[in-house]
């Protein structure tokens, strides 16, 4: 006892947990004994020699932050030789290495005076550890495999120029892409992560540059050398323009170097860094190939100033454009940087006009004057013909909508598709009128979610502490009861009949509106004529009936809003107010004062049949639901994953029509299919004989789903982006689900699979205990947010304990049995407002299919 008492508190959680999950669930039948299936104690290690648990994960430890790749959920640890399970963000055969990131910014000096050495004093500040021991000093190797590489759909007369420059130092030059079609600029970036993925392993360096318009004039030995004065695993060529994000200039690192921003046409990495850099940091795999190559540089930079070092003063790599052109001359064969005073190895001529590169190679002697006459005839055919430009016009048309965030689907843009275009651009002036963050706006206004309704920007709410809980519910008159949704009034009933109850309004941290803010039925979502740009008139009522309550004026951060809607958001303002909704989004969602909350079970499930071992049940991962066109993609792209053995999920083409209008359901060739495997299996027998059961996104971001899988003693898989899971400042979801990013679908059979069976046991006795501690019924699920926000009215310190203790024990109070169910009147209203008659189809169990 002694001891556990001196663990730390997120020590005593887990080993605490284990404990009080196995005499909560019971031990498992004799048949089922196995030592692999009773290892399911929360201390004892999992991974290997070498390795840290994380969660439920295996990672390599803080010394070795890093396993470089993609696509891993097993490997070997380089480091240790021992073997690493789980998934993580990496390669198959992992090798743990280290990149400890700069914490300053670059410490350049003035470097007019020329010579090696103060080309080598640019970069300082960086310190790389190689595969060895943590903190071994880096031992750079002799002679570095390098690979010099550009990508190009065709051979454009200046390509032989730089592939000649190349073969003068020694090296052929890999020209990716030939025979392509060039799609966009992202494309460029994917061709060098698919060069990386299929011949990384033979190169330890990669020395890039566009294909139309450089030259290397330095030696390998040279080039190296440089590049290593960096300190830094890849260097990046620099420029005068921050093109095409100048909106984004400002958050990029401040330097006293000649060019300060970046350009892609030139860069020099360390394999495994580069591979990590594009598939982990900027998922260039996963994104469209319309994204642009130096842009999804520029954006990785603002958000992380040490992710690479820019060459601001032409060390290694020079490029022409704008000034730049003016700052070089020709000395000894080599073109030297009158400003900066170095003698760069890689000159890059970016922008249309290739003049200038031309001029630097015939006073270098690398053009002979025929040669010079030659290759300037094609420059000038290429100019008097537009040719680039016209590329570029026809690039820029193609990718005009295209979604710049990872996606299962990237060349898809859902927002264009629906015709939101113009919604699209209000709701990204509303962001930046407030402030919001760039990264943040990114990601939301391609959000097909976000789209569902008028979504107001909620205002930072102020934190109240309060050390003695209770909860203060407007009266209401008997004349006001029958306007009253029964959602509404079954909330109510379960707050005046709570532990915490006052009647006092000058004793409670919380107030509780006697307004019908549920939004039931989606009534509140909308605007006037289907506008995204109005707040519904239902809302907006709401919204002016809140500032007229006698209490709110004194305090509306001590009020308490609860909906049930399938917005993101809540659609309307509501001050300080505290939101406890359904489906909200982390765009909406404010921590330490908001808090997501599920919605109650529609299937019941006998006790005994959850707690049937996990290990026993047929199924991998389950499924069974229904799609649209206009479902968010996930449910349109399941196919890929689906086998019909261990992997079965079913989504039938249903409910996208109304029959009474004369309206097909369906809407595609494949439906008959779809529909024919849909009825093979039932909901509850796909929940039950699941080890993992999936989650994707319908209408919202919630559905009852997630509470009934839960309900099955099934793992929740949750592939949603942006959705803040319910109660994620109280429960501990890493502990009994696994969530995986959309745009790694595909993976989710590696990823599962790998999961080693002692956790998968583990899991399942979490999910059953939360599933009966906190979301067994409506009134379970409404207490379960009274602690998360009691929880977050106390000194931090207090609060880590208290939430340590509801973990373990879940409420310091016992609910009256007739809270343990869900009222019938609230499923009677729940199923005709969620499925109307004519989008409902009752399976053989009798549960009620829902999209």
């Amino acid at each position: 006892a002694a001891t556990v008492c001196t663990m730390p508190v997120h020590a005593r959680v887990l080993l605490l947990l284990a404990l009080l999950a196995a005499a909560h669930v019971g031990a498992a039948p004799a048949s089922a004994a196995s030592s692999e299936e009773h290892a399911e104690d929360y201390n004892v290690r999992r991974c290997p020699e070498g390795t840290m648990e994380i969660g439920s994960h295996c990672a390599c430890p803080p010394t070795r932050p890093r396993c470089i790749g993609t696509r891993c959920t097993r490997g070997t640890s380089r480091a240790t030789n021992s073997r690493v399970e789980g998934f993580r963000l990496e390669c198959r055969d992992c090798a743990c290495v280290s990149f400890r990131n700069a914490s300053q910014p670059d410490a350049e000096v003035d470097a007019r005076a020329g010579g090696r050495d103060a080309e080598a004093a640019q970069a300082a500040g960086f310190e790389d550890t190689p595969t060895g021991s943590p903190g071994a000093p880096a031992v750079a190797p002799a002679k570095p495999r390098v690979l010099v590489m550009t990508v190009a759909t065709h051979r454009e007369p200046f390509i032989d120029l730089v592939e000649r420059s190349a073969q003068e130092i020694g090296y052929d030059l890999l020209v990716a892409g030939e025979g392509e079609f060039f799609h966009g600029y992202g494309w460029k970036l994917q061709k060098v992560a698919q060069v990386l993925a299929e011949r990384g392993a033979q190169y330890d360096l990669l020395l890039f540059t566009d294909s139309f318009d450089s030259y290397i004039f330095a030696s390998m030995d040279e080039i190296v050398e440089k590049f290593r004065s960096f300190k830094h695993p890849m260097v990046v060529s620099g420029e005068v323009n921050c093109w095409p994000n100048p909106h984004l200039a400002d958050e990029l690192p401040q330097t006293d170097g000649r060019y300060r921003f970046l350009n892609s046409g030139g860069y020099m990495a360390e394999v495994p860094y580069l591979t990590h850099v594009y598939n982990d940091v900027i998922k260039i795999t996963h994104k469209s190939q319309c994204v642009d190559d130096q842009g999804e540089l520029i954006k990785a930079l603002a958000v992380n100033h040490s992710i690479f070092r820019i060459d601001h003063n032409a060390v290694l790599f020079q490029t022409l454009f704008g000034y730049a052109g003016n700052d070089v001359t020709v000395k000894d064969g080599r073109v030297v940087n009158t400003v900066t005073g170095t003698t760069p190895a890689v000159v890059h001529c970016n922008g249309w006009n290739k003049g200038p590169l031309l001029q630097l190679l015939r006073a270098a002697g690398k053009l002979s004057a025929e040669e010079f006459g030659e290759v300037d005839l094609r420059k000038k055919t290429l100019d008097k013909e537009k040719t680039l430009q016209a590329r570029e016009e026809k690039i820029n048309d193609r990718c005009e909508f295209h979604n710049p965030n990872p996606s299962l689907t990237p060349e898809r843009n859902l927002i264009h598709e629906y015709g939101l275009d113009n919604a699209q651009a209000s709701l990204r002036r509303r962001l930046r009128a407030s402030g919001m963050h760039w990264t943040r706006i990114e990601e939301q206004v391609f959000e097909i979610q976000e789209y569902r309704t008028y979504c107001p920007v909620q205002r930072p709410a102020e934190r109240v502490q309060c050390d003695k809980f209770k909860v203060y519910t407007y009266p209401s008159s008997a004349d006001a009861q029958e306007p009253y949704t029964t959602i509404h009034r079954a909330v109510r009933s379960i707050l005046l009949d709570s532990p915490y109850a006052t009647p006092d309004p000058n004793e409670a941290c919380v107030i509780v509106p006697s307004l019908d803010v549920t939004c039931w039925c989606e009534s509140c979502m909308y605007g006037p004529g289907v506008s995204l740009d109005a707040m519904h008139p239902e809302s907006a009522a709401i919204q002016r009936n809140l500032t007229l309550l006698p209490l709110w004026q004194q305090s509306s951060a001590r009020h308490l809003i609860i909906e049930f809607s399938d917005a993101p958001c809540l659609p309307w303002l509501a001050g300080d107010a505290i939101i406890a909704k359904a489906g909200l989004s982390e765009f909406h969602h404010r921590a330490g004062t908001d808090v997501s909350l599920p919605l109650f079970g529609m299937v019941d499930i006998a006790p005994a049949a959850r707690r049937e071992s996990i290990l026993k049940r047929r199924f991998l991962l389950t499924f069974r639901g229904t799609r649209s066109p206009k479902s968010d993609a996930v449910r349109n792209e399941l196919y890929r994953i689906h086998n019909g053995d261990d992997i079965v999920l079913l989504v039938a083409c249903r409910f996208f029509g109304d029959p009474r209008a004369g309206q097909q359901a369906g809407y595609d060739v494949n439906c008959s299919k779809q529909e024919e495997d849909f009825e093979k299996h039932t909901y509850t027998e796909l929940s039950l004989g699941a080890r993992f059961c999936l989650i994707v996104e319908g209408f919202g971001y919630h559905s009852f789903r997630l509470t009934e899988i839960l309900a099955a003693g099934c793992v929740p898989v949750i592939v949603v982006d942006h959705y803040v899971m319910p109660y994620s400042g109280l429960l501990d979801w890493e502990n009994f689900s696994v969530r995986v990013p959309e745009y790694r679908l595909p993976e989710l059979p590696d990823i599962l699979r790998a999961i080693p069976s002692s956790r998968l046991v583990a899991m399942q006795r979490r999910a059953i205990f939360v599933y009966e501690n906190f979301f067994k019924s409506l009134a379970f699920q409404i207490h379960t947010a009274l602690e998360e926000i009691r929880i977050n009215m106390l000194p931090a310190d207090i609060a880590a304990e208290e939430r340590e203790k509801v973990l373990l024990f879940g409420f310091p109070y016992v609910l009256p049995e007739e809270m343990h169910v869900t009222p019938p009147r609230v499923l009677t209203e729940s199923t005709w407002c969620n499925t109307p008659a004519h989008r409902r189809k009752k399976a053989r169990d009798g549960a009620v299919m829902r999209l």
